[in-house]
């Protein structure tokens, strides 16, 4: 990371519109600060990728839910630099049932995620 260069915290940084946009905040010159539950793997293949086109990234694990975990990364990325953006880019997949098929800790989770 560069002084002075501004971070963009991605929290839901999978292959689709999380690592997409992040990958386009690096390169419009921010670090990309990338987040996901799992597959440590796709997030360390994702940064690699980032930095092998010379792009500022980094790479953390998160449970959303977990207060603690998200107020632990929150300081992690901002010994990094400030935090000046963030996108929340989360939601649990519940299948193809309706929502009168779903059970209730199934829904409760995505409800939690979506509404942080």
């Amino acid at each position: 990371m560069v002084a002075g260069q501004k971070t963009c915290l991605i929290i839901g940084a999978g292959a689709g519109i999380g690592g997409t946009v992040g990958k386009k905040f690096a390169e419009e010159g921010y670090h990309a600060a990338l987040c996901r539950r799992s597959d440590i793997d796709g997030l360390n293949g994702m940064v690699e990728g980032l930095q092998s086109e010379g792009l500022s990234a980094s790479g953390h694990l998160l449970n959303a839910v977990d207060e603690g975990a998200l107020e632990s990364l929150i300081e992690e990325v901002k010994a990094i630099g400030p935090i000046d953006t963030v996108l929340y880019n989360l939601g649990a997949q519940i299948g193809n049932r309706s929502l009168d098929d779903t059970p209730l800790k199934t829904f409760e989770l995505g409800w939690r995620m979506a509404c942080f």
